[in-house]
């Protein structure tokens, strides 16, 4: 196999745009196919028959499909979920009508045990769901919601739990490693021929996308140790869930990575035990500068404050140390009280353009704060107020290196704009 690095092999900042230009699928190595996408599929074709590893969005099936068929004709006998998310295990139904128009038996879709809990839960909270969708993908033209409202749920036909070998493809035999890390349904394929490793979102070409603001708990340390293991296999190549495919220095991003990710854990960790609370952790709390560099661990999709407040979520309960937030006074009382200290809402929206006018981050955010207790407060300057904060959101927006950050921050900022002014 050729070691000549792919276009998109190396992390930077155009890593995760990069592979959401179309092309076509792209062999790796004898038999495996990289096919680009907002989730990444990989295609492996065997003498006999096909495994399809994340078939992506709803509407990505039948992309997937036609750069199969460009491929090959044989029957896809597989179809992997690397975990349950939408942009990875959602294009299965398109795969399906293809086996059934060619005559083909109906694959096996395959995936650890708890992909399907996860189909119920997303079932169940579809509504929450598909609002965050809008939000945390910028809003999409209005149709993220649409992700969830359009999925057809193809739960695993072979569940497994902690290893499965898959053979049939005729010279290519898969292996199956669960491991918890974005998820706690998440497979990594192992393909021990070609020396591959489909790594799903254990790799997302940037620093990990742990902690993300409207996900449940992820799972750091044992990322980290699922990274680990990767590396020891020796791999020759190692395809991204999102970004590209690295066939050089792949054991060198699994390592650093992993070395990062268990400093986040054990730093906050150390500061609980010495009695520290999360206000003075997440202040505080960076990688060193030799990880903070580092190209495989830039914050383009996640930040390290997201997956700090992930290992806090998972070490400790809600109190954060102030027995006046035990049973907190609402938002708009607190308003009511600051805005009467103040003699009006005038005084904070005059100083909110002050701190608006800063190239500080941290003035622009003390800013949103003072904004917020006129908005609250609910009477006074609003339609001033709630200008103002989307000015504030769209500059926090633009020095945002997060996707995630940054879309909610813009998407806030557009919401702020649109809101009914009589509402």
């Amino acid at each position: 196999m050729s070691t000549t690095p792919d276009p998109i092999q190396t992390a930077g900042p155009e890593a995760l745009g990069e592979s959401r230009t179309p092309r076509e699928a792209k062999e790796i190595a004898p038999g495996v196919h990289f096919l680009a996408g907002f989730g990444n599929t990989t295609i492996i074709v065997g003498s006999e028959a096909v495994a399809v590893v994340d078939p992506g969005l709803f509407a990505n099936g039948p992309r997937v499909v036609a750069e199969l068929r460009r491929l090959t004709e044989l029957p896809v006998r597989y179809v992997i979920y690397t975990h349950g998310h939408y942009d990875h295990a959602f294009g299965t139904p398109a795969l399906l009508e293809d086996a059934a128009a060619r005559g083909h038996d109906t694959p096996d879709i395959v995936g650890h045990v708890n992909v399907a809990k996860r189909f119920e839960r997303y079932a169940k909270t579809a509504g929450h769901l598909a609002g965050t969708f809008d939000t945390q993908f910028a809003l999409w033209d209005r149709h993220g919601g649409d992700v969830v409202r359009t999925a057809v749920y193809c739960p695993p036909t072979i569940a497994y739990e902690d290893r499965l070998v898959l053979d049939g493809l005729g010279g290519q035999v898969l292996e199956c490693r669960h491991g918890l890390g974005e998820t706690d349904d998440h497979t990594w394929v192992w393909v021990p021929g070609p020396r591959v490793i489909v790594g799903g979102d254990f790799i997302v070409s940037s620093l990990p996308n742990a902690g993300t603001p409207f996900r449940v708990q992820r799972y750091v340390l044992e990322w980290a140790e699922a990274l680990e293991e990767m590396a020891a296999l020796e791999p020759a190549a190692i395809v991204s869930g999102h970004g590209g495919v690295f066939t050089e220095h792949g054991e060198e991003m699994l390592l650093v990575t992993a070395r990062a990710l268990r400093y986040l854990d054990g730093e906050v960790v150390r500061r609980l035990n010495e009695g520290q609370w999360q206000e003075q952790i997440l202040d505080e709390v960076a990688l060193p500068d030799d990880l903070a560099t580092s190209s495989y661990l830039q914050p383009l999709y996640g930040c390290t404050a997201f997956a700090v407040r992930d290992v806090m979520r998972r070490y400790m309960g809600w109190y954060d140390g102030n027995p006046s937030m035990l049973f907190p006074s609402t938002r708009a009382d607190i308003a009511h009280e600051v805005v009467g200290l103040t003699g009006g809402t005038g005084p904070l929206v005059d100083r909110a353009r002050v701190l608006a006018a800063s190239e500080d981050t941290d003035d622009l955010q003390r800013a949103l704060h003072l904004v917020d207790f006129v908005l609250f407060h609910g009477d006074g300057q609003l339609d001033e107020a709630h200008a103002l904060k989307a000015e504030l959101l769209d500059a926090r927006a633009a020095r945002e290196r997060s996707f995630v950050a940054h879309n909610i921050l813009a998407s806030a900022a557009v919401l702020e704009r649109e809101r009914d002014p009589a509402g």
